[in-house]
């Protein structure tokens, strides 16, 4: 029995895919996080949570503040594949791409105060949920380290993941 999943794919003009990505913005909101995986060129697979810093059209910018096996991967293999869920439809969705690691530069140094803002959210968010449910914060969990990169993902393909097990992708280029 073959339970392979039917996969129907669809071209999409880059005005389409801009406008499917807009209506993603809820789950893609500055400050919350995404799973990102990455392969090295040994095909050593790697999922890690990044942090969203910004969206903009197909273009989704990450803040990788560990700089560890995603930053390493993707200096070998600049292509990534985000993932998250919409909890109320239980549908799922990755977003795949190529990724430009920013290290330095104008690009670079516009995220150097976001990230200081979201930073800051950050730590505010953490303090007032441990005073809601009557925990002690740790000192990691108020702050979060300065050296960081950033990943900027060109989303070329967006998968919807069914909760039937139905996956529906769109390509644009």
């Amino acid at each position: 029995m073959d339970k392979k999943a039917k996969r129907t794919v669809e071209k999409v003009t880059p005005k389409e895919r801009d406008s499917l990505l807009a209506g993603f913005l809820p789950f893609l909101a500055k400050g919350k996080f995404v799973n990102v995986a990455t392969c090295s060129n040994e095909r050593m697979p790697n999922v890690a949570p990044k942090l969203i810093a910004k969206t903009d059209k197909n273009v989704i910018y990450l803040i990788d503040y560990v700089i560890g096996k995603t930053y390493s991967n993707l200096k070998e293999n600049p292509r990534a594949s985000l993932s998250f869920i919409n909890d109320r439809t239980l549908t799922g969705y990755q977003m795949n791409g190529s990724v430009d690691v920013l290290e330095s530069g104008e690009e670079f140094e516009k995220f150097i105060e976001e990230f200081q803002k979201i930073k800051t959210d950050f730590t505010v968010e953490r303090i007032l949920l441990n005073v809601r449910i009557g925990e002690k914060a740790a000192s990691s969990d108020l702050s979060m380290p300065d050296q960081f990169a950033i990943l900027k993902v060109k989303v070329i393909e967006i998968v919807e993941i069914g909760s039937s097990g139905s996956l529906r992708s769109k390509l644009a280029f």
